[in-house]
């Protein structure tokens, strides 16, 4: 009895812990769709071009990149802790980008906020790997990662009510609380505030600068890492810039366009959930490969489909298949790399996803300058097939990385 009150004790925890990250990651997901539901207000009060709104979302994504493989180092050292110093960063971009009044004011919020959030992958993946039986981490990357998707649902279905209220600032300012009540939560954890143990401290840090390089001459991770890409830059540009693609081209209105592409969150929610359990009846290679090319086909296709309801389809399509593919790559990272440099791993996984993540959206914008928004005009199928093309690469990672696999 005694033996079945210690696993429940466990299971307990490690749920609490699950959750946990869980909503840390919905806080980061927050913040990363905030700047469709704030454009039209920064545009009327700043007159900022389309690139310029853009490259807001893409500096986010830069420091969300760059930031995650010292979180992944640090938290080698301190475990659950660095989480503090990422709650912070976070919550005082939020604030700074609230009382901004010039472009690079602004533009220093969305850094801060990016480096905050970039954290919480390497944190949750090193965490659950130290705390959790193996058999649960499946289920518990699930989990974690339909954080994504509740982060896009709240931002889409809430925040457009609050930037009526108050304007961008009021926006920001709610996601800085959301933040701190979220990583108050994480901290009640007792796995999230333990301290590493000496054995987990003594490799120098040499040594462990040294173990990351050699990342990035391993080929099955360098496989992953181009699968990766497809799906970053499909999920970071599809929120980005399919809000103002129904408001220019499917003559929706900004809450509608917000509200539709709030369906996008609810897909990442049940994605998150059906890759877990597609990986107990399929192999990781597999769900990969699938998803991706079916991801390819309907962010091609979602610019040229008549009306609003035909594009939005695709384009949830497509954030359920970002999500179906969570869990099937950071499950594969631990067949790629030794026990102890998981949490690097993946951290060296999410810097390479600055490729798409500063890329996509930016060039997005751009080529709207350059093609036009307007009906008719070919920014936008210009932009989608920019999106398209990172899938397509990660067609051939993925037929490379299940082959590779098959040879063992």
């Amino acid at each position: 009895m005694r033996g079945l009150s210690i696993a429940a004790d466990e299971r307990r925890a490690g749920d609490g812990l699950v959750f946990s990250l869980m909503v840390l990651l919905a806080g980061a997901s927050i913040a990363m769709s905030l700047m469709p539901i704030v454009r039209s207000d920064l545009q009327a009060h700043f007159g900022f071009s389309e690139a310029q709104i853009g490259l807001l979302t893409s500096v986010f994504n830069l420091t969300f990149a760059l930031g995650s493989l010292p979180a992944g180092m640090a938290v080698a050292r301190w475990g659950g802790r660095t989480l503090a110093f990422s709650i912070i960063l976070t919550v005082v971009g939020g604030v700074l980008f609230a009382f901004s009044r010039s472009y690079p004011g602004f533009v220093v919020g969305r850094l801060l906020q990016g480096l905050g959030g970039s954290a919480f992958l390497p944190v949750g993946t090193h965490l659950f790997s130290h705390h959790l039986r193996p058999e649960r981490q499946a289920r518990a990357l699930g989990v974690f990662g339909s954080g994504y998707g509740l982060g896009v649902v709240s931002a889409l279905l809430i925040m457009p009510s609050i930037e009526k209220a108050g304007g961008f600032r009021a926006v920001f300012l709610a996601s800085a609380a959301i933040m701190v009540v979220l990583g108050a939560f994480a901290f009640f954890q007792d796995s999230v505030r333990a301290p590493i143990s000496r054995s987990e401290t003594r490799e120098p840090f040499g040594a462990v600068l040294r173990d990351t390089a050699r990342m990035a001459l391993n080929r099955r991770l360098l496989l992953l890492v181009l699968v990766n890409i497809g799906v970053m830059a499909v999920v970071v540009g599809i929120l980005a810039w399919t809000p103002a693609f129904l408001q220019d081209q499917r003559q929706s209105s900004a809450a509608v366009a917000a509200y539709l592409t709030a369906g996008v969150g609810v897909a990442q929610l049940l994605g998150s959930v059906a890759g877990a359990l597609a990986m107990t009846k399929l192999s990781k290679p597999v769900v990969l490969l699938a998803s991706i090319t079916i991801m390819c086909v309907v962010t091609a296709l979602a610019p040229v489909v008549p009306g609003a309801g035909w594009a939005i389809a695709l384009v949830v399509v497509a954030g359920f298949l970002t999500m179906v593919m969570f869990p099937a790559v950071m499950g594969s990272v631990p067949d790629t790399v030794p026990p102890k440099h998981v949490g690097s791993a993946t951290g060296f996984l999410n810097l390479t996803n600055l490729v798409a993540t500063f890329l996509a959206p930016w060039v997005f914008g751009v080529l709207l300058g350059r093609y036009g928004t307007g009906p008719g005009q070919g920014g936008y199928l210009a932009g989608y097939l920019w999106l398209a093309a990172f899938p397509f690469m990660g067609i051939g990672a993925a037929t490379a990385f299940m082959l590779a696999r098959k040879r063992g």
